[in-house]
């Protein structure tokens, strides 16, 4: 077994990431890795890792690539005067982290409903004394209900308020809109364009995007990376199409996807830019 503090070094010594070695060393290595890891996860932010969970291994192995180029687009919204970061679908608050180590001014709110990965990302942000986190146990959509929970059982990244076709309820968990819960914590619509966001809910996109509405109308987000991934947005009853008509009514231009390339299978991030 590789010893955690030989792979810490490594990853120190590449700037908090592994080399681009290919998916086989990526799997050769985690098999003989430990399961649990303390790291540094980026420049002055310390956690705990259970390698043995997709997302936890792909961060920690990948860093700042991970889902490239989503850091470096909401690393340059926050460069451009962005004062509110809003995570949701948190999981366990890698880009949070990773935001807030490089913009420390930034306030981010981080959204998770899955509990057990709400007590980690708790601790983390405990730990770190992360004092421009606030952490919200709960799922966004476009109405506040109780919902049957589907966990990711290898990948905590894979849970959904959707009907998955592969993964079974295991609980109810509460989910609000986003107005409910913006009256509720007292946030005040701020400026045009002062808020960002990254949405990344397994096929909920679409819900949470809806919830969301009048904050657009108000021109609240200068900018939204939303996750686009046919099986997930299927199985939750909306498509991809659906996503981009919707944002670019709301006077936002899509950054990645042209209109000829969206009906193709994919998973990725758009980036929607207020226009």
């Amino acid at each position: 077994m590789i010893r955690a503090s030989v792979l810490e070094f490594i990853r120190r010594r590449c700037g908090y990431r592994f080399p681009r070695l290919g998916r086989a060393a990526y799997e050769s290595v985690f098999r003989i890795a430990p399961h649990r890891v303390r790291t540094e996860l980026v420049r002055g932010i310390c956690a705990d890792l259970d390698l043995t969970d997709e997302v936890q291994r792909a961060t920690y192995w990948q860093g700042e690539r991970f889902e490239q180029p989503t850091l470096d687009v909401l690393q340059q919204w926050a460069s451009d005067g962005a004062t509110r970061f809003f995570d949701i679908g948190s999981n366990y608050g890698f880009f949070t982290f990773a935001l807030l180590s490089r913009h420390p001014k930034l306030l981010a709110e981080a959204f998770e409903p899955n509990p057990a990965t709400f007590q980690h990302l708790s601790a983390i942000v405990a730990e770190n004394g992360l004092e421009s986190a606030r952490l919200w146990n709960i799922g966004l959509s476009d109405q506040s209900a109780a919902l049957p929970f589907h966990r990711g059982e290898t990948d905590s990244g894979h849970s959904t308020f959707g009907n998955h076709p592969e993964l079974s309820a295991t609980e109810v968990l509460e989910v609000k809109d986003f107005e409910t819960w913006r009256s509720q914590a007292n946030l005040p619509l701020p400026s045009p364009g002062n808020w960002i966001a990254k949405i990344d809910v397994e096929g909920f996109e679409m819900r949470v995007l809806a919830g969301l509405r009048h904050a657009f109308e108000k021109r609240a987000f200068r900018g939204i990376a939303v996750e686009i991934n046919h099986f997930t947005l299927g199985f939750c009853g909306s498509t991809a199409e659906e996503i981009y008509g919707y944002m670019e009514a709301l006077g936002f231009e899509a950054l990645t996807k042209t209109s000829s390339e969206r009906k193709q299978p994919f998973t990725g991030n758009e980036f929607f830019a207020l226009r």
